[in-house]
């Protein structure tokens, strides 16, 4: 009888188990999903060589009861692109997203953000997430090409030109590679530099790689000698950690 008690007890655990999974399962499938809506959130697309081109597709999503349409769309940076296959989008239909990313001077684990807009004031953003592996078979040409041409231009060298305050020249083309606090993102973090003249030179004559070229006139980069001394005398200043 013992044995048959528990044997009935263990079976109803699991069945009130079950229960709750569906419960609960069923209350996520019933959430009400966003007006706006990008799929997937998030893109993984794996490896990719450097100077190819990222291509993914997402779908755009109208889950209103009426016709919306397009009115912004917004990419992290110049190098990527997003065009959707239509601006309006009917009730309870999606149109394709075509995203392309010029991986030129890009380097292993990349993150760009795709946001969207709609006519009634909706927003959503996804996430596209790749690694940048090196290509053997890149040409010299393209091999030296670097973060101040083309399309990486737009972020890396027209909005770095008249910018005086050190901070905002950190914030609008440092930030995106070395971290929005100088910790290191897909570049070394640029706190806890003691010598300022090795800093300096960083700055003004790279480190011999496309990602990371020489930002001085005198090496075709944007920031005159004094932008750059202003920008390396603010860094040094920082606190060789970020206070939490």
């Amino acid at each position: 009888m013992v044995k048959v008690l528990t044997v009935l007890c263990v079976v109803a655990s699991i069945l009130l188990a079950c229960v709750e999974q569906k419960e609960s399962f069923q209350a996520q499938t019933d959430k009400p999903l966003p007006l706006l809506h990008i799929q997937p959130e998030v893109y993984q697309l794996g490896d990719i060589k450097e100077g190819e081109t990222a291509v993914v597709t997402f779908l755009v999503r109208n889950n209103h009861s009426e016709p919306v349409e397009l009115v912004d769309i917004q990419t992290s940076c110049g190098c990527t692109a997003a065009e959707p296959d239509s601006f309006v989008i009917m009730p309870n239909d999606f149109t394709q997203l075509r995203v392309t990313v010029d991986t030129t001077a890009k380097q292993s684990n990349i993150k760009k953000s795709i946001t969207v807009k709609d006519s009634l004031g909706n927003e959503a953003t996804a996430l596209l997430a790749f690694n940048v592996v090196e290509n053997p078979h890149l040409s010299l040409n393209r091999k030296i090409k670097g973060i101040f041409d083309g399309k990486c231009a737009s972020c890396h060298f027209e909005p770095l030109v008249k910018q005086q305050s050190a901070a905002k020249l950190y914030a609008v083309g440092c930030a995106m590679c070395h971290g929005v606090d100088a910790e290191g993102e897909y570049a070394p973090k640029l706190r806890g530099y003691a010598s300022l003249s090795a800093l300096k030179t960083i700055i003004s004559d790279g480190v011999g790689r496309p990602q990371m070229p020489g930002f001085a006139q005198k090496n075709g980069g944007p920031l005159t000698p004094e932008q750059i001394t202003e920008l390396s005398k603010w860094l040094v200043s920082l606190p060789e950690s970020v206070q939490k």
